[in-house]
Formats: structure tokens, sequence, C-alpha cells
């Protein structure tokens, strides 16, 4: 049989839906175990290995899309520049679990998890125990991932977030965590790494890992059953994994005390709860202005605070906030954190919420340690309200990065 016949006797054959996925973990684990087999090999020429595997499986599928083999959690530490991280992820208390979760266009796996103290260059021991997640994100129908198709560090994009059940979104998450996430793309793949403090106490609870299109987690994204359970609602793309944790490592009492700190309602509430809440007034927007002129907005009752008031940014208070930023900026850049591109990019978006603010067309302002920015519409600024977990007010800005 020549070239051609043996490509249309392979086009005439019916492959499984999961047959991509199914194949990619076989490739994974395979490479895996060689990795262990030969752990002094240069990480270049196990690359190269992965590409030759790839290559086969696109040839051996001919007309179904490319399976893809992706970076192992050690391997994705290793382009961080973090091998202390990139150890840990090889050693025997790292779970490396590789499940793939099909959702919308994408292939979402979750590579593996470690807990632990001083195992990355980004935290010593002095930052107590850590948490550190590996998440990849490909297209399913092989389609890679770039700079121009794919918007890696924007909103609109993936989130990476503990939950825990028992908790609600807003209380337990990557944000109320002290958490940070590096990203970057490879060969078509977004790769996400994730740093948190240690979720290990919350052992006694399920406790997932969230992989979403959003922002902070909130009920708009995930629903909550009787029993605590989450769920990702119909229309969110994502994937929620449950991790394996030990539950003899629990910290109940360091668990409570935590959620209590955060000084919010941290009971969850089901989808009949929250229907069953009060319809609340929207909160006074005013605008004034200082003795220099200068207008401000003040916004009443907003999610993060809903006792008191959110007061954006005006123009030069934005430049004292953007020094700031653009100082920790150069140090991760540095410190080999960030890449150059990602600093460029962060910085030129704070340029364009500077600009925004001078000119009228943005309203800027800080829900914890998030910057939320939003577009002037018809004179005044476009907000969203809704009802929070426990009946106040919150707000939102429409078009938020």
């Amino acid at each position: 049989m020549n070239r051609e016949e043996y490509r249309k006797a392979f086009d005439q054959i019916s492959f499984s839906t999961d047959f991509q996925a199914r194949t990619a973990a076989l490739l994974q684990t395979h490479a895996r175990e060689l990795e262990k087999e030969k752990p002094n090999m240069h990480f270049k020429k196990t690359r190269k290995l992965a590409v030759l595997v790839a290559a086969a499986v696109a040839v051996l599928a001919v007309s179904v899309s490319a399976a893809v083999l992706w970076l192992s959690p050690s391997q994705v530490a290793e382009e961080l520049s973090d091998p202390l991280l990139a150890q840990a992820f090889a050693g025997g208390d790292a779970l490396i679990l590789n499940e793939t979760v099909q959702s919308g266009d994408y292939t979402i796996t979750l590579g593996g998890l470690v807990s632990g103290e001083g195992i990355s260059r980004w935290c010593d021991s002095a930052d107590g125990s850590r948490t550190y997640a590996v998440v990849s994100v490909a297209r399913t129908d092989g389609t890679p991932l770039t700079d121009e198709n794919f918007d890696i560090l924007g909103g609109g994009t993936f989130a990476v977030s503990p939950l825990v059940a028992g908790y609600a979104p807003q209380v337990v998450n990557s944000w109320t965590l002290g958490g940070g996430c590096s990203s970057f793309l490879e060969n078509g793949v977004a790769y996400y790494a994730l740093d948190t403090q240690d979720i290990q106490m919350f052992a006694g609870h399920t406790v997932y890992l969230a992989v979403y299109q959003g922002f902070v987690p909130s009920y708009n994204e995930f629903s909550v059953a009787e029993d605590g359970a989450y769920s990702l609602r119909d229309g969110v793309t994502g994937a929620l994994f449950t991790l394996p944790l030990d539950e003899s490592l629990a910290d109940p009492e360091a668990a409570q005390a935590f959620v209590e700190g955060t000084g919010m309602n941290y009971v969850p509430m089901t989808d009949a709860e929250l229907a069953a809440l009060p319809e609340s007034e929207d909160p006074a927007v005013t605008e004034t202005e200082d003795e220099d002129g200068e207008k401000r907005l003040t916004i009443g009752g907003s999610a993060a605070q809903t006792d008191g008031e959110l007061e954006p940014f005006t123009a030069e208070s934005f430049k004292t906030y953007m020094a700031g930023e653009t100082e920790r900026l150069k140090r991760q850049l540095a410190d080999g954190v960030l890449s150059q591109e990602t600093y460029d990019k962060t910085v030129a978006e704070l340029e364009e919420t500077l600009a925004g603010l001078e000119d009228g067309t943005l309203a800027a302002f800080l829900d914890g340690d998030a910057l939320v920015t939003g577009t002037a519409s018809g004179g005044g600024y476009d907000f969203r309200y809704g009802k929070t977990e426990d009946g106040g007010v919150g707000v939102t800005i429409t078009d938020a990065k």
C-alpha cells in the first residue's frame, strides 16, 4: 500500500470522541516514566522526545486533531526558572494527577500539586507552608494557542483558584489565600502555576481546584448544593478538580480562624437561598469635587466592603499607585518571576488606565488587591449592581477588564 492509499484508509476510520484525551494521557504517562528512569536527562532532550512522540500521534490520527503532550509540573517549574519547585514536583510528596476535562473549546489538565515550606524561589520558609499547583489549557481541536488568539493575562481567559465545600466562594479562594499565578504559552499550550497559602488545613472538607473563565470566584460561576458540594454553572467554561488531600493533615481550628478572619459571611448559599434574598436598592453613586477641582466618584456598598465605601482612583492617586506597582513589577522582572514581555504588557495596561482616568473615559478602583476598571457611558459610569451572599449590595463595573 502506498502513502496515499494508507492515508485514505485512515481517513475512513471512525475514532471515539475521547481518542485524543486518552491517547494524550497515555503518552504523558509514558513520558513521565521515562523521565523517572533518566533523572539526569537534559531538559531539551526530554522536550525533543515529547515532540517526536506527539508527531507520531499526529501521523496516526491523520484526520483527527493532533494530540498534545503537556509539560510535566516539574518542567513547568523549570520553565519558570524555579529549580526548588521543580525538585519538589519531582519528589515523593508531590501529587502528580494529570486529570483532564474537556469544556467548551478547551481541554483543561491538572498536572499536579505540592505543599511545603521553602520549596520555591518565590517564597522562603518565613512565608510558612505554601501550596503550588500546575494547570495546562489547550484547544481540543489542536489549534495552537498564541499571543494573537489567546490573551493569557486577560480576565476573559482562565482563572485558577482553590474552593472548599462548606464555605462561600468569595471567602476561600486564591485572592483571600494570598495567591499568585504565573503563566506562559509553550508549543500552543497555556500553562498556569498557582501559588497560595497551604490549603491542607481544609483537608477535612472537599477541596477543589477550579479552572474557569472569569475573575474572582462568585455565585455567578459556581452553584452550591445543600451538602456544600460545588458545581460549575451552565455556560461557564472550566473544570472543577477534586483534590485528593490527606485528611490527617487537616487543621479545623486554623481553617475556621482563617474564614472568620476574612470578615465575610462564610456560610455558602444555595440557589434557592440566593433567590429568596430581598431586593436591595442600588447604592448611591455620588460625584463630588475636591478643593483642587478634582472630580471624585464614590460608590457605596461594594461586594468587597458592604458596610463602607470604595473611592475610585483620581488621575493623581492612580499615579501614586502606578509608581508602586511598577517598582514591584521591576523587582519581579529582576527575580525572573516575570518575563520582559509580561512586564511590558502590564506596564502598558497601567498607562492606558491612567490615560483613561485623565480623559474621563475610565473609572478604576481597587477591590482588595485587584485593580478593576470600567468604561464611561452617557456622561456617567456604567455599573452593574447585584446582591451579595449576606443580602448587601455588590457593585462591579460593566466591561471590567
